[in-house]
């Protein structure tokens, strides 16, 4: 008889993790540039642990508000002031992330600032597994970035 209710128990904790206080979370890297005494920059991470049942739109919104929140200087360089991350979508059939974010992005001068922030937010969006092409909208709308780059549909698998 106890052998049966240890057993069924075994059984139980493979069926519903969920519901006894196992989960199932990811591991995914936040990618920031940090600018050493040398003044050279170079391209970091560190880990964040989510959820993995969370949609891939949910994953890139706690990702990219985490890029966009400013709360580190140190971290958070190449990333203008007030970003806001209004809404990503994700579309599974052709891999495609698409990030909205506020007029703010646009708030920085300077080609290397543009070049090195694209970079660091093709680091995050290449960083979850399922995205493939990536996008940034502001305020719903596709649009150049001041020095004139539009970041649509990037192939993150090259």
């Amino acid at each position: 008889m106890k052998f049966f209710f240890a057993l069924l128990l075994v059984l139980i904790i493979f069926i519903f993790p969920q519901s006894i206080g196992a989960q199932n979370l990811d591991k995914l890297q936040i990618f920031y540039y940090e600018i050493g005494m040398d003044g050279e920059e170079t391209l970091n991470y560190y880990h964040i642990t989510i959820p993995a049942w969370l949609s891939v739109e949910h994953r890139a919104l706690i990702i990219f508000t985490e890029i966009f929140d400013n709360a580190d200087p140190d971290k958070m360089v190449f990333v203008p002031l007030n970003v806001r991350v209004l809404d990503a979508f994700f579309f599974e059939d052709t891999a495609h992330l698409i990030l909205n974010v506020s007029a703010e992005i646009l708030n920085y001068g300077g080609t290397y600032f543009e070049y090195m922030m694209i970079n660091k937010l093709l680091a995050n969006a290449g960083g979850i597994p399922e995205v493939g092409y990536f996008s940034i909208w502001i305020n719903g709308q596709r649009q150049y970035l001041p020095e004139g780059i539009e970041v649509h549909e990037l192939n993150l698998l090259q």
